[in-house]
């Protein structure tokens, strides 16, 4: 068992901290989800209703597939190189769309790489912050 994690942070393009460097995939799913489904200010991605809406968008099973695959792919190269693999999910807020992006990214990853893989862990660096609206 390869004991480098692969880490899958979700963040939020809005809030202005320090954006993590170094070697990572970045994917941006702002306007994944509709705004009205992003407009409750009580539930977050981790919530079965959004969740199923992010699964249910437009081209959202071929971005899931693709972030799978893509950090496979990086995976095969850092893994030997004693390297983990960093993938961050961006949204507009961190708290909708690319929370639940990246939960399905995680279980998609781990079924992927199979009970003998490494370690996927799923972060979520701005799910605690109130949405930030322009």
């Amino acid at each position: 068992m390869n004991p480098l994690p692969v880490t899958i942070e979700s963040f939020g393009f809005r809030h202005q901290d320090d954006q993590p460097v170094g070697h990572a995939l970045l994917f941006d799913v702002r306007g994944l989800l509709p705004r009205a489904a992003a407009g409750r200010q009580t539930v977050t991605g981790l919530d079965p209703q959004v969740r199923g809406q992010a699964r249910h968008s437009e081209c959202a099973e071929e971005l899931v597939e693709r972030i799978a695959g893509e950090t496979a792919a990086l995976l095969a190269y850092a893994g030997p190189r004693g390297r983990g693999v960093h993938v961050l999910i961006g949204g507009t807020d961190g708290v909708y769309g690319s929370v639940a992006v990246a939960e399905w990214a995680g279980e998609t990853l781990r079924q992927r790489l199979g009970a003998d893989g490494p370690r996927v862990e799923v972060t979520h660096r701005h799910i605690t912050r109130s949405a930030v609206r322009p």
